[in-house]
């Protein structure tokens, strides 16, 4: 009985094969196999560990995260410039670069006709919705050279990383604001570095100015959500916000009054009268000039 179904199931795959057909087509990996064994390896998506580039890609292994093998490198600008937007936002988060096999050909084809691949240094940081950072290098630290990579090792020379407008530092996230590219990638490393969210910052406030609601605590989140109405007031009596009363947190993700908001004294009754009085007053200043006649003094 077990023979039957077995040929039985072994006719159905042969039919189905006929009938929808075999289209893979294995890609070969022609580059220098010396260049590729000594400088790239390719992660294994079951145990994370780097193995050896295969000689060719097949439809059991279609696709290969490839990486440089020392820890001290990343991809050349000449790499990158072969990459579309995703693929350089992928080597700046991963320092890795997806190759696919479809139809015969490698996409992108970094492993046909390339003989180098990896210099010293460090790849980009990332700067998309994925991080919301806004990334400062110092001038030394970039190269636009085609054998090196964007940002050279130097381990006195710190990039600095903050959130960029329309975010927030999350609660509870990574605060490291400076990085350094060193000879084991960047150090603080990536989930180090500030954590940053869509939202409105907590407001910088001085002296007795107090904020309804208070910003929030929740683990991760921003200070404060967007379309958040927030109502600053004075605890001493006397006293008024220099400000607008009344603050939102807009769509864009910016408080619709950046000021700093301090505690003044409220000006009521003829404190206000005399104020305004004076405010409507046209000073008009005069240069006199006295001079003695000649002989005198």
């Amino acid at each position: 009985m077990s023979k039957i179904l077995y040929i039985l199931v072994t006719i159905c795959v042969l039919s189905w094969r006929q009938t929808m057909g075999d289209d893979f087509v294995e890609c070969l990996i022609s580059a220098n196999r010396d260049n590729i064994d000594s400088e790239l390896g390719y992660i294994d998506p079951i145990s994370g560990s780097v193995l050896t580039i295969p000689e060719k890609l097949t439809e059991d292994l279609s696709s290969i995260q490839v990486q440089c093998k020392k820890n001290s490198q990343t991809f050349t600008n000449k790499i990158r410039l072969t990459l579309d937007d995703s693929g350089k936002d992928v080597i700046d988060a991963k320092n890795y670069i997806t190759v696919t096999c479809g139809s015969g050909t490698l996409s992108p084809a970094i492993l046909t006709a390339q003989t180098s691949w990896c210099s010293t240094g460090c790849p980009l940081l990332p700067t998309d919705p994925s991080t919301n950072w806004k990334v400062v290098y110092p001038f030394p630290l970039l190269s636009t050279l085609e054998t090196a990579a964007p940002v050279l090792q130097n381990s006195e020379l710190e990039v600095s990383v903050t959130c960029r407008t329309g975010s927030a530092p999350a609660n509870g996230g990574s605060s490291a604001v400076t990085t350094k590219c060193t000879n084991s990638g960047y150090n603080p490393n990536l989930r180090e570095l500030i954590t940053c969210v869509p939202g409105c910052t907590d407001l910088p406030k001085t002296g007795n100015v107090s904020a309804s609601p208070a910003a929030s605590t929740t683990s991760g989140a921003a200070p404060y959500n967007i379309g958040d109405i927030v109502v600053l007031s004075c605890a001493q009596s006397g006293y008024k916000v220099s400000t607008t009363d009344q603050i939102t947190c807009l769509s864009t993700q910016r408080w619709n009054d950046v000021r700093i908001p301090v505690c003044v004294p409220a000006m009521t009754g003829s404190s206000a009268i005399r104020a305004s009085a004076l405010a409507s007053v046209n000073v008009v200043f005069v240069l006199v000039m006295i001079m003695c006649s000649f002989g005198y003094q």
